[in-house]
């Protein structure tokens, strides 16, 4: 069964007779890619019960005929949106249409949506379903993803040392990713020292320094899907507590990865890592979810290994395993893997040494 296929029998199964996406300067282009295999930045696609359709600026006319068999309806300037979707809905006999609420403001919702003329339902579920579950080829993208990503991190270790800034780390590590065909997948975390603490750091000027750890998390994309890596590095020798703190997380992690299987409920895998991290005393140390979904785009698709998710995690999916220990004013250690839950057993995907690495 085709993708689009597949989609509509799913859009069969909740009654609907249709169904509207809305990619707006990529504001949505993941998803957008994902059923129409068309990469660019703006489009609007319409599945009617006889088409699929595009609807696409002149920007993209040439790029939409080559990348995509939906149907080409050009988007020019002075007509209006809403009545190039609503003609398609209504002369096609579709009355019951969904769309991705989550992705719409309510000020296009207001201008666009609600003037449709057709019964509008939020629909969000289908296509996080399914790009939940990963097919052997998109398997492969996310896999050229890692490769470029750890050969790039590979060759910037080589530059680390004191004196050089964490923006130093991050230009080089993107140039790195660049020069191997590969696009950044996220802003590039690098955090030296007490900023290893900051979960989400944006690189500074601060210079690094002998002693201190050295946390790196970054991903790159390749071919539209993407690799997301943490690794936690030592420059000079660590302190005893340094040690402690990341075997711990190192201990969180093994166990969490041996764990992970499909059909396991996300909340019981985030707890795998959290219990251990909990027994070692640094349980209010570690606020976040053990780990995401990832693909097309690095929270892809619905659930993970996360507290709140009571759902099972589907075969086919790729979850981040990073479980993390954050002192504040002292610093942080996270180790990240990506893991693909198979039917009978996962793959850890990611392949640098997890070790600490004193540089």
């Amino acid at each position: 069964m085709s993708r689009i296929e597949q989609f509509r029998s799913k859009l069969a199964e909740m009654g609907l007779e249709g169904f509207v996406l809305y990619n707006y300067e990529s504001s949505n282009k993941s998803s957008s890619w994902y059923l129409s295999d068309f990469s660019g930045s703006f489009s609007v696609l319409v599945v009617s019960p006889v088409g699929e359709y595009i609807i696409t600026d002149s920007r993209y006319y040439t790029q939409a005929s080559i990348e995509t068999g939906f149907k080409l309806i050009p988007y020019k300037s002075g007509d209006e949106l809403k009545d190039l979707i609503s003609n398609i809905l209504k002369n096609d006999g579709a009355g019951k249409v969904g769309f991705e609420e989550d992705t719409i403001s309510h000020g296009l919702y207001k201008r666009v949506f609600e003037n449709l003329g057709v019964e509008l339902f939020p629909a969000d579920v289908i296509l996080k379903e399914m790009r939940m579950v990963k097919t052997p080829q998109e398997i492969e993208k996310i896999k050229s993803a890692v490769v470029v990503a750890e050969e790039a991190l590979l060759e910037t270790l080589n530059y680390i040392r004191p004196g050089k800034s964490e923006e130093d780390i991050a230009a080089i590590l993107e140039h790195e990713i660049r020069t191997r065909g590969g696009y950044l997948a996220f802003d590039t975390i690098v955090g030296s020292g007490p900023r290893s603490a900051v979960v989400h750091g944006k690189p500074s000027d601060k210079k690094l320094r002998e002693g201190e750890f050295v946390l790196i998390d970054y991903g790159a994309r390749v071919d539209g899907y993407n690799s997301d890596i943490t690794r936690t590095f030592s420059l000079g020798s660590p302190s005893e507590e340094m040690i402690k703190v990341y075997e711990v997380v190192y201990e969180a992690q093994k166990a969490a990865k041996e764990a992970a299987r499909a059909g396991i409920i996300g909340s019981d895998l985030h707890e795998v890592a959290a219990s251990i991290i909990r027994q070692a005393g640094y349980g209010e140390y570690f606020g976040h979810g053990l780990g995401h979904s990832l693909g097309m785009d690095t929270h892809d698709g619905s659930g993970g290994a996360s507290p709140s998710n009571k759902n099972p995690i589907p075969a086919g999916a790729v979850i981040t395993i990073e479980p993390g220990i954050y002192l504040p004013e002292k610093f942080g250690v996270r180790i990240e893997d990506d893991l693909y839950f198979g039917e009978d057993k996962t793959e850890v995907l990611t392949n640098f040494d997890r070790e600490l690495k004193i540089l």
